[in-house]
């Protein structure tokens, strides 16, 4: 995610500063991802602090691109394969959609599992395997 400054807040929220201090809050925790990094739980997280707090929006009834993908995602029911916590003990698996997880073979299941487990000692955001990118789309209606 780019990092978003007190000013380009401004532009769709009321309390822009409260907006900025929440979110470097909750990126810095780690509850909804690891610490120091964001992710799309942590962007719930803060939309939910940010109401809490009394923090209110410029465009009343109209969602950014962002507010968009994030009310999106929540409604996609994103999950591990087991229901268990993204993260156990230093070691991430795999989050995709519901209706993804019901889609793959348990092959597809081990490989996407496998991938992002491999991948994320390196790097936060890891690609599926193109089998369950395929699913992906065909979920998206892409």
């Amino acid at each position: 995610m780019a990092r978003k400054s007190i000013a380009d807040y401004a532009e769709d929220y009321t309390d822009p500063k409260l907006r900025f201090k929440l979110k470097e809050e909750i990126k810095e925790g780690s509850k909804g991802g690891k610490a120091g990094e964001w992710s799309a739980r942590k962007s719930q997280l803060l939309k939910h602090a940010y109401e809490k707090h009394k923090g209110g929006y410029k465009h009343s009834g109209e969602k950014t691109k962002e507010q968009k993908n994030l009310q999106d995602w929540t409604s996609q029911n994103w999950e591990t394969v087991d229901k268990s916590k993204v993260i156990k003990k230093n070691k991430t698996t795999r989050y995709l959609p519901h209706d993804v997880w019901e889609s793959l073979t348990a092959e597809e299941k081990q490989q996407a599992i496998k991938t992002k487990e491999k991948g994320s000692k390196i790097k936060q955001h890891v690609s599926n395997p193109p089998s369950v990118k395929r699913k992906m789309r065909k979920s998206h209606g892409l």
